[in-house]
């Protein structure tokens, strides 16, 4: 089997990432099938040191930073996070690296056997992200990774990777997300998220509103699990630097360095040295040059990401009213334009309305369109009606060049509403 072969395989298998209705198929969300999976595969799980991080907002985020800084302090650091933005490769990485075609064929080959026998039971097809999970694991134990720090797919406590022992726990910001699955509080989203605390298992967790406080709050004490609370930043400075990221304090660590823009990242800076406190509370030793290193060097695409400074050309994720409401905060403080222009494409389960309330208060125009080959998307005339004065272009590529033609060189584009749509222009402007 070779690596194109092995991701044709993958691909039949459904994928709740792309499935236009995931949410009424939350039936299927279930450990079974992974259990049984990696049962087969000899339990490849049990041979790594987890940093499992959950949470609605900046998980991955914080995953690459935790990752960045054990990998700065010598340790050989698998990385698994969801979803990808070019490459399924990027989802499964060690100290930076993709894992390599020939990993992915090898890996995929010898599972393959596992993976039709559990696809034989009771419990239902394997899915595409139970097979990327139980992959990540086999690769991180063949390699003798020293860490693997594992970001949850959706949720916590039916999610695939939640069949791990983790030496520490990592809990970001919870939002009211995936509502249809979770619950429509953050006392419920909270609840659906704690079960990835583990009895005695140190847990890092972020800066919370009161209700889903107090459900982590519960459940850490009713499994004598210590949490480790993430410090704000005091220390500022807004505008971009050269190289563009921001100076800033955090817990007991002045004048740290990122090149991530945004008061979010500062959160997910401060969340993951919670998390490197974790580590050091289990007897692990990560010298503070190496969190000062790690933190600096991190690399996080898609996330305020700067592609172009003139016009400047901005990519960034965010898909809810929270974190587009935040990003137009963000680019007020961040940087000088003169005409703000967006470039948006959403996925059906969005709100469209409010989402486009927050765009087209702050945008000078807007193009809509729609990423390919995902059956998720929301068409562009169906965001056009609901938005009223926009411009429909048919695809992401279309829109840039249209934004570009639009902009003049101290304008500001910004490409949001999907990861989907910015990893489909990062793929256009990187080939």
């Amino acid at each position: 089997m070779d690596y194109n072969a092995a991701i044709a395989y993958i691909t039949e298998f459904i994928d709740y990432e792309r499935s236009p209705d995931f949410s009424r198929q939350a039936r299927l969300y279930n450990l079974n099938r992974i259990t049984r999976l990696l049962e087969l595969l000899g339990h490849p799980q049990e041979r790594l040191r987890i940093v499992h991080i959950a949470g609605s907002k900046g998980k991955g985020s914080t995953a690459a930073l935790i990752a960045s800084i054990l990998s700065c302090a010598g340790y050989k650091t698998g990385l698994f996070t969801s979803p990808h933005l070019i490459t399924p490769r990027e989802r499964c990485r060690i100290d930076g690296e993709l894992i390599s075609e020939a990993d992915v064929a090898r890996c995929i080959a010898r599972m393959k056997a596992a993976i039709d026998e559990v696809s034989r039971l009771e419990f239902g097809r394997v899915s595409f992200f139970e097979i990327y999970t139980a992959l990540a694991f086999c690769y991180f134990a063949d390699k003798a990774t020293d860490f693997a720090v594992v970001e949850v797919g959706l949720g916590g406590r039916l999610d695939a990777t939640n069949v791990v022992n983790p030496v520490a726990t990592v809990i970001t910001p919870i939002g009211l997300e995936h509502t249809a699955i979770l619950g429509e509080t953050h006392a419920a989203i909270a609840a659906e998220k704690a079960e990835i605390i583990k009895p005695g298992c140190p847990l890092a967790l972020a800066p919370q509103v009161a209700e889903a406080q107090a459900v982590f709050e519960k459940v850490a004490a009713e499994r004598n699990a210590p949490i480790i609370a993430a410090k704000a930043s005091s220390r500022v400075c807004h505008a971009p630097t050269e190289p563009i990221g921001q100076h800033f304090d955090a817990a007991d660590y002045p004048g740290l360095f990122m090149p991530l823009l945004g008061e979010h990242q500062r959160v997910n800076a401060a969340t993951a040295i919670a998390g490197i406190e974790c580590l050091e509370q289990r007897g692990y030793a990560i010298p503070r040059e190496n969190v000062y290193q790690g933190i600096a060097q991190v690399k996080w695409p898609g996330r305020m990401q700067v592609i172009q400074k003139s016009p400047i050309v901005l990519l960034d994720g965010a898909h809810s009213p929270d974190a587009m409401r935040l990003l137009c905060r963000e680019i007020r403080r961040n940087f000088r334009y003169n005409r703000l222009i967006f470039v948006v494409s959403l996925m059906r389960d969005k709100a469209v309305k409010q989402v486009g309330e927050i765009v087209c208060q702050d945008a000078d125009a807007v193009l809509v369109t729609e990423v390919s080959d995902n059956p998720r998307v929301m068409p562009a005339h169906d965001i056009q009606r609901a938005w009223q004065t926009v411009t429909v272009c048919p695809t992401p590529k279309e829109a840039l060049e249209t934004a570009l033609a639009l902009a003049s060189s101290t304008d500001l584009i910004c490409v949001t509403g999907s990861l989907y749509l910015v990893g489909e222009v990062l793929h256009v402007t990187c080939n």
